[in-house]
């Protein structure tokens, strides 16, 4: 460690404070400048890793977690890392993106050091480092989707790396509004100068304790909810629209079912990235070729997820395809195809192409020669996934279920278990609740 400082840390701290930054930074040059062609590891789980990262990077704009727990040692963990960075890194990038891009290379190498003085004895086993990165108001919002940022809610996100068990363990937030000033006041807060902008809070590590953030991230977005004001959760305010965002205590658990209900579309995805890989490995395919086709690829199937459950839509597809999504979906529960699928050609046909951004994608787009055979490929395919759809708690989209609006268990569509089997006798559950209120009002004033 390049400082005489004891060997524990007894506040949060910039690591800027214990390293030498510019040292750090010059490394990471070395490392952009001596970069090969893009190149990949033979890392079994990798394409699994990026598949649930990107598919719930586009699902959600705001409140999830991911967690990640590497399964290696913290040098292989530090070295794939480098690489997925480097792959990332491109000279046509406009200057600020080239400086965020910089920094990530400079925070990975950060994290590799405390591991390296954690062995050493130099810094707590429970050291934690916590990144903030916000959205980069330097970039337009019309160019954001295209470099992979989320300008309609202004998209950020919140990270804590840990070493538990010898293995290193990452866990990040969405969060909405990032670039309201709270990432500045949450640093002054823990009285830390590191100056305003999101260049230089996303370069701004922090080294903590465990014991200084007990609950790890949570406990970071907690903080900065707090700073934001009274009723903001996950950078959003806790109204109406955004009553559906999970709790604090209930967030890793969420986040968790979230990602075990599209296991078939994450694996799906992730297969489909292992033999890019191999088309590309052997020159059948060059790499941007490659990223075209797993973005077109992982675009379809948020299209799926959003038609079995249209909860998503509103963040992945945009405000006006959300309607359009709910009567697909209804009407594959239905067994009403034809209808299903008109509706899915209005739902691909609103999306916004802004809403389902992902770093290192394109916006979503079709065009209007494409989206009537798009749609029915689309509402097909999810109709084969639906048999593996898992029943999960959450409300039922039937507006005339006596279920709501408390939980009860849903299936695919959103649709609870009495009005999925009045859907599968050909009837509709609101004539079924109709009739049966009618009777129950007679034999109430018979009763009186």
């Amino acid at each position: 460690m390049e400082t005489n400082e004891a060997s524990r840390v007894s506040r949060p701290r910039l690591a800027s404070e214990i390293y030498n930054r510019q040292s750090l930074e010059e490394q990471a040059v070395s490392l952009i400048e001596s970069r090969q062609k893009p190149e990949h590891d033979s890392w079994q789980l990798e394409p699994r890793l990026n598949a649930r990262t990107a598919i719930f990077e586009e699902l959600t704009a705001k409140g999830h977690l991911s967690h990640v727990e590497f399964d290696e040692a913290p040098e292989t963990a530090n070295r794939r890392t480098l690489r997925r960075l480097l792959n990332g890194w491109s000279d046509n990038l406009q200057g600020w993106e080239m400086e965020r891009r910089l920094h990530e290379i400079t925070e990975e190498l950060t994290i590799h050091r405390v591991w390296e003085d954690i062995q050493a004895g130099e810094l707590p086993k429970d050291t934690v480092v916590i990144t903030i990165s916000d959205f980069p108001e330097m970039c337009p919002d019309y160019m954001a989707p295209r470099i992979g940022y989320r300008a309609l809610n202004k998209k950020g996100m919140v990270r804590v790396t840990e070493f538990s068990g010898g293995k290193r363990v990452i866990e990040q937030i969405s969060r909405s509004n990032s670039n309201d000033g709270s990432s500045e006041s949450f640093l002054a807060a823990n009285g830390i100068v590191a100056g305003s902008g999101s260049a230089r809070i996303l370069g701004s590590q922090i080294i903590a304790a465990k014991r200084d953030f007990p609950d790890g991230v949570i406990s970071v977005q907690r903080a900065l909810d707090s700073m934001a004001g009274p009723d903001i959760i996950y950078g959003e305010n806790h109204g109406l629209a955004e009553k559906h965002l999970p709790d604090y205590h209930e967030l890793r658990q969420v986040s968790a079912d979230r990602e075990d209900q599209a296991a078939g579309f994450i694996n799906k995805l992730a297969d489909f990235e292992a033999k890019l890989n191999r088309d590309y490995q052997t020159g059948k395919i060059s790499y941007s070729e490659k990223l075209a086709k797993y973005n077109a690829r992982r675009k379809e199937l948020v299209t799926q997820i959003c038609l079995l459950n249209p909860a998503y839509a509103r963040d992945a597809r945009g405000e006006a395809a959300v309607v359009h999504f709910e009567q697909a979906s209804l009407a594959m529960a239905s067994g009403d195809h034809q209808s299903g699928i008109s509706h899915m050609e209005e739902a691909l046909a609103t999306s916004d192409p802004d809403a389902g951004v992902v770093c290192g994608g394109e916006p979503f787009e079709e065009s209007n020669a494409q989206l009537g055979q798009k749609a029915a490929q689309t509402y097909n395919e999810a109709l084969q996934e639906r048999k593996n759809w898992k029943w999960k708690k959450g409300v039922c989209a039937v507006k005339e279920c006596p279920t709501r609006p408390e939980k009860t268990e849903v299936g695919p569509c959103r649709v609870c278990r009495k009005c999925q089997t009045i859907f599968d006798k050909g009837k509709k559950p609101e004539s079924v609740y109709k009739t049966a209120g009618f009777w129950e009002s007679v034999i109430r004033a018979l009763a009186a």
